[in-house]
């Protein structure tokens, strides 16, 4: 038992080393005034890795700090962001500001979060859990963007009533078409001339425009 506790001691000591060891620029000189001041006993001594933590959140992390993450947090809603976008950050701003809350809290910010639209929806559905919740609103998200996608398209945004009205116009357009070949056949009937007419020569009294059988000099 001393064996392990003496091992746990002794990585963490040299967690603190080797995190001491990435410091550059501001954050070095601020480690090596911190030993300086620990060899004149002007502060005790950072031993483990929760005295380092605690150390680095008193110098560099500001006052104003897990506020601002709580009030970001309290106001994040989804609007243009992507699904999974919106479960990434929220779970950020959790983390962060080290919210300790129970299940059905987040469940309810993270509903109350989305999308109008999407929020409707959701709530039709069963969900026993955070995971349920998130697997819902996903779902949800893939059907509206595919009827988004539906609309845009030529087949899906024209309605019933646009279709029916073209077919009505393609069936006058055709029958106008059918009306105007016909006459257009009837006008094309060859009809005597006025030429071939005067043509014609009566042999009894010589004249023209007649035959002879119908000559009026009987």
């Amino acid at each position: 038992m001393s064996k392990s506790l003496l091992a746990t001691t002794t990585m963490k000591k040299k967690k603190v080393k080797l995190a001491s060891l990435e410091f550059e620029g501001y954050a070095l000189v601020w480690w090596n005034q911190v030993r300086s001041d620990v060899e004149r006993m002007r502060r005790p001594l950072i031993k483990t890795w929760q005295d380092m933590k605690t150390a680095l959140k008193e110098r560099f992390v500001l006052s104003y700090y897990g506020r601002d993450l709580h009030n970001k947090l309290q106001r994040l809603i989804q609007r243009n962001r992507s699904m999974d976008y919106y479960c990434k950050e929220m779970d950020i701003f959790l983390i962060r500001a080290q919210i300790d809350e129970s299940q059905e809290t987040t469940m309810a910010r993270f509903l109350h979060g989305l999308n109008r639209e999407i929020q409707d929806m959701v709530e039709l559905h069963h969900y026993a859990s955070l995971e349920d919740l998130i697997h819902q609103a996903i779902k949800v998200d893939q059907q509206l963007k595919r009827k988004q996608t539906y609309k845009k398209s030529p087949y899906g945004s024209s309605t019933w009533k646009d279709k029916e009205t073209f077919k009505k116009e393609e069936g006058s357009s055709f029958k106008s078409h059918e009306k105007g070949a016909a006459l257009g056949k009837n006008n094309s009937k060859p009809t005597p001339t006025s030429s071939k007419v005067s043509s014609i020569k009566c042999f009894k009294c010589l004249g023209k425009g007649h035959i002879a059988s119908q000559c009026p000099n009987k």
